[in-house]
This record gives structure tokens, C-alpha cells and sequence, in this order.
């Protein structure tokens, strides 16, 4: 009958000199343990044997990685699946797994420990997909994907500044890539990691989802040139590199021309190819090689290697005999 009560374990019983755990069978058929990956299965009941009467304990680290074959990054992230449907809390200290398990009676509409973080998940791919949603809709799913313990009036305000500045689609967006953030590293907060997206749309004036499209595929053809030119690490990247590479894609008014990215890669090939002395440095590029293209508005590799030929040309034409840029690298 409704709200019938299922109590899930009977835990440290004694049966002769033994601890064991007896699991009530009406459980498992109302739904205990739906949808849990073996991986979370098996954590979940190696912390139970290292529980004592309080349901509390710590196991090593080390015995979880023996269990688990993928290693610590799945462990972390089916931890933080268990306390996440308010199964278990925990934290790590100093090689161990310090946790409390909670197992409450449940009625025979429960759905697994999980549940909730199954319908969380469900309501989330749901809103993540292409079928146009509410204003409520994507409202629950920031709160959904932030799990504060509280709604505060400082996090209802910073929602209500989202729901203003962003469209409905770049909204969605956001809530996309911090679902993504947590799923690979189960340890981001995602309060301060969301803060950290808005900050930066907001600062390059990414309102709509084509912006943030645009912004996008200049970030990756930004990394892509830095890559040819041989800045193979994101931290070796300054800002100062960054807005030069930039510069050479993108237009700063109606006058301006921008490369493509295949024309910019090329400019950078030809730079090394030529510089005999050393790598050149990006205002040696930017100097000899890309504003003469822009200068000639050239919109692919063939329209540039004309264009380089004939200011060549036009060089060794000089009375002086010398194009003294060339040598210059600063």
C-alpha cells in the first residue's frame, strides 16, 4: 500500500562470531539499485563492509583502485554519483576515503538510491536537446547543475543576470559545458567554474549563441595557428601572442581585411621556411609576411603566394638594393 515502509538493510547483525549484512528482498524489487553502473555497485558495497555500527568508517584509497580497474578518475566520479543521490558523504585525507553511508526506509514508489540523480540527469538530457525550452526550464536546470545546499538570494540574483544577458540557446550552453566539466572531473565546484564562464562571455560581449559560435571556432583557429608556429602548451601562450594571432583573423573595422586560417597557417610556414637564422618571432610574421597579405586582401594560398611574389620582386627592383625589414626580428 502507499507509503508502506521497505527498510533497505539490517546491518552488523551477530550470527555467531560474524558481522553481515542482510538485504530485504522487497527492496530489490521496488527498484534498489536501478541504474547503478557496476563500478558504483562495487564501491558502494566495499564501503559497507569497511562501515561500522554508525555506518561510518574510511577505506584506502588504494583498496577502491585495486576494485576498480579504470582507476582514480572513475572512482571519484561514482563517489561523487553516490553522494550526489544523498547516499553516502565523504571526503579524502590523506590516502583514504573518510565517508558516512545513509540508508533510509523508502516506500514503494522508490526508484534506487539514485533516483533523484536519475531524474536530474533525465530532466537534463531532456533540456539538453534540441526541442525548444521555458524560461522555468532552463532556470531549474542552473539550479540542477549548481546542487547548492541553499538558494540563496545572491545565487537567485546571479540566475536572473543569466536569464538577461544570454539567449535561451547559449543559456543552455552554459549549462552543457559545466554538466560536461563535472562529468570529467567530478572535484569542480560548479558554482565557481560556471562564474568563470559567464566572466569571460561576458568580457569578449557573447550575448547570443552565434557569438558564442564565433567565439568558438576563433579559439580553436587561434590554438591551431599558436600550434603551427610552435607553442605546443596552453601556459606558453601569453596574452600578447594571443591578440596577434587574433589580429590576423579577424577585422578591427569595415576597412580591415581578415586571413583565413589556411592563408594565416601558410604565412606562418613560409616565415619559418625563409628565416634561416632562427625562428622567427610572431612581429616578424606579422610584419614581412601577414600585413603584406592583408595589405593585398588575399583570400586563399595561391591569391598569397602571388602576392609574396611580387613584393619580392618589387624588393629586388629597389635602388638600394636592400629590404632592410627582413632583417629585423623585433
Amino acid at each position: 500500500m502507499p507509503g508502506e515502509e521497505i527498510f533497505l538493510f539490517d546491518l552488523h547483525k551477530q550470527r555467531g562470531t560474524e558481522n553481515y549484512i542482510a538485504l530485504s528482498s522487497s527492496a530489490l524489487k521496488n527498484g534498489l539499485f536501478a541504474g547503478w553502473t557496476g563500478e558504483q555497485l562495487a564501491i558502494f558495497f566495499l564501503l559497507l563492509a569497511h562501515a561500522n555500527s554508525s555506518l561510518a568508517g574510511e577505506v584506502k584509497i588504494d583498496k577502491l583502485e585495486n576494485l576498480i580497474p579504470d582507476g582514480k578518475k572513475v572512482i571519484e566520479k561514482e563517489l561523487a554519483r553516490l553522494e550526489r543521490g544523498r547516499f553516502i558523504e565523504y571526503e579524502e585525507n590523506q590516502g583514504e576515503v573518510v565517508f558516512k553511508i545513509f540508508l533510509p526506509a523508502i516506500d514503494k514508489n522508490y526508484r534506487g538510491p539514485s533516483g533523484a540523480l536519475e531524474q536530474e540527469e533525465r530532466f537534463l538530457r531532456e533540456l539538453l536537446s534540441g526541442r525548444p525550452v521555458s524560461e522555468q526550464e532552463l532556470v531549474k536546470g542552473l539550479v540542477m547543475i549548481l546542487a547548492p545546499e541553499k538558494l540563496t538570494d545572491r545565487l537567485r540574483s546571479e540566475i536572473e543576470e543569466i536569464m538577461a544577458t544570454f539567449s535561451p540557446e547559449t543559456v543552455k550552453e552554459l549549462i552543457r559545458r559545466v554538466k560536461k566539466a563535472l562529468e570529467e572531473n567530478p572535484d569542480i565546484k560548479p558554482l565557481p567554474y560556471l562564474r568563470g564562464i559567464v566572466r569571460e562571455w561576458v568580457k569578449n560581449d557573447i550575448t547570443t549563441y552565434e557569438d558564442l559560435q564565433r567565439a568558438d571556432r576563433l579559439h580553436r583557429e587561434t590554438i591551431e595557428l599558436a600550434m603551427e608556429f610552435g607553442i605546443t602548451r596552453a601556459w606558453e601562450m601569453t596574452p600578447s601572442h594571443k591578440e596577434i594571432l587574433l589580429s590576423w583573423i579577424t577585422c578591427k573595422d569595415s576597412e580591415d581585411h581578415a586571413l583565413s586560417v589556411e592563408v594565416a597557417r601558410w604565412a606562418i610556414q613560409e616565415a619559418i621556411r625563409s628565416k634561416r637564422d632562427g625562428r622567427p618571432s610572431l612581429n616578424y610574421i606579422d610584419r614581412n609576411f601577414i600585413q603584406p597579405l592583408t595589405r593585398a586582401k588575399v583570400t586563399d594560398i595561391e591569391e598569397a603566394r602571388e602576392a609574396l611574389q611580387k613584393k619580392e620582386t618589387s624588393a629586388a627592383e629597389d635602388t638600394s638594393g636592400w629590404d632592410y625589414d627582413k632583417f629585423r626580428d623585433d
